[in-house]
């Protein structure tokens, strides 16, 4: 059901009430669980959500969030637990057992069948058609999927092939892999009684030492005394175990020695930086995954690691710049060191790769050494203490290049740096009106430019208006770790939006904060802390990229500490006067 991408149509919060209702329909759809199971799966004091979603087939389901983490399925009005909630209450629903290697398959998409079952988890199990299943492996009882049966217990008993079972919900599908979730993580529970694997049993068998029964008669074969007892007990000498141990710590001592000496030899040397563009790029990875990989909270987009995290690691009198590299750009250096296994990373939207995984045991990261005078790892900053500095700028076009030479097409020019070249076009050709002050006579490459008519009289404010309106606006952006980012096309400010949500419950919406260079999390906890209200990173419906999300109307708040804290001008951000004006 969820092999395939889905579409978020909705996402309410429950009230106390509703979560009421909810352990009710769970306790009546599961007859025989007692109210203390029913709390491990929804309490009323957890943070409960009910999200409606597109499936690829387009049909639409609900599933009710606990905590970040997803445990109800609804399925017209039928409920189905999910692995999460199967892992908190095991005997939920009836629990059968598949041979280990199938999981993999069904994760693939392939259907269960008959024989792919444990033919012993069936003693004791009785279900009908239709019936909600949940399929452990025979090496770990934790659930792995759930689903509806296909034959009822006595058909799937004596039946030699054919599907068994329709795959609802898997561990590894895409519900399991949704940002929005928790990490989560298959618990390794103790294998099933009903397991039919015979080879533990015969491990274990070989393990035990079974000695042979005394006979009470004496035996009439001569018993040949040089034959060594099993398990016969052992006198160590005390003077030779302390003699090892004396020659064990003087090894350790000599390896401590010779460690301590090539460090400081290594210190002596030069600090090993690469002096190539791939070579510093590799240097910065190693020194990330060394000193910052536990740290950090994944998935992490690659445009943000790249100025979060590589380029503060970068040491001094060297520049960091992946254009440089022969990689070119960031998604081709990560796909190289993906495959000397260093990281992973995937597609979690529509153009847009992340880092899901990072690898610091490996023996690339625990040989890298950083120098004594590389920056503190600690240091590097989550979210920009004031926004970008930020020019509006303008596109030399095709239509004006001629009136701007010797400025080639494509290149981004402020509105004066336009004024002046074209007064040192019209000195250069005597253009100025002598019969009208402040005025020029357009020839045809002004003509063209102000998309005017040759020979017409205009003043400069007229010209610089048709010039401007014919060059593609630019938006140049600063940031404050030194980094430029051109955007050819006018810079969207920051948006806010009251919204009401179930219970007449009013929710602020701020929008496009990440193009300003924001880090959305750090400035949640910023908001919370500040409005002392509830906020959170979320995306509605239609919207393009992640929003920041307050409880109530805290448009007030965000615009002072916008502007005010953060030094953001008033001009990029819609509706500031009125925000700040309006009463707390």
């Amino acid at each position: 059901m969820f092999a395939k991408p889905y579409k978020l149509k909705s996402n309410n919060t429950l009230k106390n009430s509703e979560k009421k209702h909810l352990a009710q329909r769970i306790q009546t759809c599961f007859p025989g669980t007692s109210d203390e199971k029913v709390k491990e799966i929804v309490s009323v004091k957890s943070n409960t959500s009910c999200m409606k979603l597109i499936l690829h087939s387009g049909d639409t389901v609900g599933v009710y969030v606990v905590d970040g983490t997803p445990m109800i399925i609804e399925l017209e009005d039928r409920l189905v637990p999910t692995v999460c909630a199967m892992w908190k209450v095991p005997d939920l629903v009836p629990t059968i057992a598949i041979h280990t290697p199938v999981l993999s398959k069904i994760q693939g998409g392939a259907p269960l069948y008959a024989p792919g079952v444990v033919s012993d988890s069936l003693k004791g199990k009785r279900f009908n058609r239709g019936a909600i299943l949940a399929v452990c492996t025979g090496d770990n009882y934790a659930a792995g999927l759930v689903g509806k049966a296909a034959v009822s217990s006595t058909d799937l008993a004596r039946l030699p092939m054919g599907v068994c079972l329709e795959t609802i919900h898997v561990f590894g599908d895409m519900l399991c892999k949704d940002v929005k979730f928790n990490k989560l993580e298959r618990p390794k529970l103790a294998p099933p009684i009903f397991s039919d694997d015979t080879n533990i049993m015969t491990e274990n068998l070989a393990q035990l030492n079974i000695q042979p029964i005394k006979e009470e008669w004496p035996s009439l074969v001569k018993e040949n005394p040089a034959v060594p007892v099993v398990n016969e007990p052992q006198i160590i000498d005390d003077q030779k175990s302390q003699k090892d141990e004396k020659e064990k710590n003087d090894v350790d001592k000599d390896m401590d020695h010779n460690e301590t000496f090539a460090t400081e030899c290594s210190d002596n040397e030069d600090d090993g930086i690469p002096s190539d563009m791939d070579g510093l790029l590799r240097w910065c990875l190693l020194s990330f995954l060394k000193h910052q990989a536990t740290k950090v909270e994944l998935p992490l987009k690659t445009n943000l690691f790249y100025k979060n995290y590589l380029m503060p690691l970068c040491p001094e009198n060297h520049t960091l710049d992946v254009k440089k590299s022969s990689y070119k750009k960031m998604g081709k250096f990560l796909e190289a060191m993906q495959r000397e296994g260093l990281v992973e990373t995937r597609e979690i939207e529509k153009g847009v790769d992340a880092l899901v995984k990072l690898n610091p045991a490996h023996p690339l990261v625990r040989a890298h050494r950083t120098p004594r005078t590389a920056p503190a790892p600690t240091t590097v900053a989550h979210a920009p203490a004031s926004p970008p500095v930020i020019r509006e700028l303008y596109c030399v076009t095709a239509a004006v290049a001629a009136a701007l030479a010797p400025h080639r097409k494509g290149t981004a020019l402020s509105a004066s740096e336009v004024r002046a070249t074209l007064v040192e076009y019209v000195r250069a050709r005597e253009l100025t009106a002598p019969e009208r002050r402040g005025a020029v006579v357009l020839d045809d490459a002004l003509a063209q430019a102000a998309n005017k008519r040759p020979q017409e009289v205009l003043k400069w404010e007229e010209i610089m208006t048709g010039v401007l309106g014919r060059m593609t606006p630019s938006t140049d952006m600063v940031f404050s770790d030194g980094t430029h980012k051109l955007i050819k096309s006018k810079l969207e400010p920051i948006k806010m939006q009251v919204a009401t949500r179930s219970g007449n419950k009013k929710v602020t919406l701020v929008s496009n904060l990440e193009a300003f260079g924001y880090n959305l999390v750090e400035l949640a906890q910023a908001c919370q802390h500040g409005a002392a209200a509830s906020c959170g990173v979320t995306r509605s419906s239609g919207a393009k990229a992640d929003q920041l999300l307050l409880q109530g109307d805290q448009t007030h708040f965000i615009a002072k500490l916008l502007i005010e804290k953060y030094g953001l001008p008033k001009k990029f951000l819609e509706g500031a006067d009125k925000a700040l004006n309006k009463k707390k």
